[in-house]
């Protein structure tokens, strides 16, 4: 046990070194190609974190444990939005107030219909998967190519672009390889924990393997938040990641047969609840800051609660 323990606190290092690594070269990588901070925290940095999902996704139900897999995706948007943006609400004040981060609540709203649309299903079939991809190809465009024309006035006050050479890319593919392996050695110590400790498969996948592949996301976002960067680029870290966990991992899991039929209520109704709020502290002009940051923390504590006990 005391060797996993080891192991745990080594995961936590790499993923907090790949972080910043990744983090930094991001935003000169962002920045030179004119990218405003919500982007490159939706696009690279949220991909780049989603990485441990894809993996461990697609690893699983390769394996035969959709199980896993699903679980992986839906607690790892759970882990996003209720933990990770409930901390860096406690500590820092986020203001939604700008028309693109509405495009992306929208967004964001959609992408959680679809799921729970899927997880309506016997199975993920081709057509589900396939419309989960044609969603992260359109976000996609939407995000980089269909800018508002806030966006566009953004980019002209730009008056000369941060000069980048093969530094920033070599930092920005270690960081991620930092955040992969990180995620992978959190994963796999932390569910050796777990069984040791005797506790079930199912409370693995929905809390270590989940928090786990979502770990990248919170050093991340308590790093911009810590060191003073534009806190658009947590917002965006935390909507990307969930696009993409849902739209890109799960539309990928569509090659294997994965059994969606296993309840997933009260996740779901969750997810879709937290949604609905951001959209509506941007209509009433609210910042997402101690008070409904501590919500948000608990509604996360209730869901482990649930977890536990089912």
């Amino acid at each position: 046990m005391w060797v996993q323990a080891f192991l745990l606190l080594v995961s936590l290092a790499t993923l907090y070194y790949g972080a910043e690594l990744a983090l930094g070269s991001a935003e000169k990588i962002g920045r030179y190609f004119r990218l405003s901070p919500l982007v490159i925290g939706l696009v690279i940095v949220g991909f780049g974190t989603s990485l441990p999902e894809l993996f461990v996704s697609q690893l699983a139900a390769a394996r035969g444990r959709g199980d896993i897999a699903l679980g992986n995706v839906i607690g790892s948007n759970v882990a996003n939005l209720f933990l990770i943006l409930g901390i860096s609400g406690v500590i820092a004040p986020l203001v939604l107030k700008t028309k693109e981060i509405f495009k992306q609540l929208i967004m964001h709203l959609v992408v959680t219909l679809i799921l729970i649309a899927v997880m309506t299903q016997a199975t993920l079939t081709p057509i589900s998967s396939i419309t989960l991809l044609m969603f992260f190809a359109l976000f996609v465009y939407m995000t980089i190519f269909k800018k508002s024309p806030e966006e566009v006035e953004k980019q002209l006050n730009i008056e000369e672009r941060e000069q980048i050479g093969m530094q920033a890319w070599v930092k920005l593919i270690t960081g991620f390889a930092l955040l992969y392996g990180g995620g992978e050695l959190l994963v796999s110590s932390g569910s050796n924990l777990g069984e040791l400790a005797g506790v079930s498969p199912f409370v693995i996948s929905a809390i270590f393997v989940a928090f786990g592949t979502s770990f990248p996301e919170l050093v991340t976002s308590l790093i911009a938040v810590k060191e003073g960067k534009d806190l658009d680029l947590v917002i965006g870290n935390i909507l990307g990641s969930n696009v993409f966990n849902v739209s890109l991992v799960m539309g990928s899991l569509g090659i294997y047969d994965v059994d969606t039929s296993a309840s997933y209520a009260v996740e779901l109704w969750s997810l879709l609840g937290a949604a609905l709020f951001l959209l509506l502290l941007y209509w009433r002009g609210f910042r997402f800051y101690r008070l409904t940051g501590g919500m948000f923390l608990l509604c996360y504590v209730g869901l482990i609660a649930h977890w536990v006990t089912i």
